[in-house]
């Protein structure tokens, strides 16, 4: 029998639409940063291991199923051309650390409390 401490929380948050289309999660968000960081959606997908081509697919779709664009690729120049994130791209990546700023906090601390109450039981 596994004892309650030696339970852990795992989740992920995502956002869908009312009808359970899934939009964007975890896995967008830490590639958008990536993208930020980087500079370049190239490095980003090599950084996380993705495919290019995949990738750039999905990021497409995602788009389209927000209305607006997430990323801007320029071409050519010095350094070979960069990927940027727009405004509301920015704004996607803001709402996702502040999920796991604001929010992850007080899941976790509400999951230690109900594992404190599951070992009074068990003990």
């Amino acid at each position: 029998m596994i004892k309650p401490e030696k339970l852990k929380l795992n989740y992920k948050f995502w956002i869908e639409t009312e009808s359970g289309l899934s939009v964007l999660g975890e896995g967008k968000w830490k590639l958008l940063k990536a993208i930020r960081d980087t500079g370049s959606l190239k490095a980003a997908v090599e950084k996380m291991g993705y495919t290019y081509r995949q990738t750039w697919q999905n990021l497409k779709n995602i788009e389209d199923k927000l209305g607006f664009k997430l990323i801007e690729k320029s071409r050519g120049g010095e350094k070979g051309g960069e990927t940027v994130l727009t405004a509301k791209g920015e704004l996607i990546v803001a709402f996702f650390d502040k999920l796991y700023t604001d929010v992850e906090p007080g899941i976790k601390k509400s999951f230690e409390r109900m594992v404190e109450d599951l070992n009074k039981i068990v003990d």
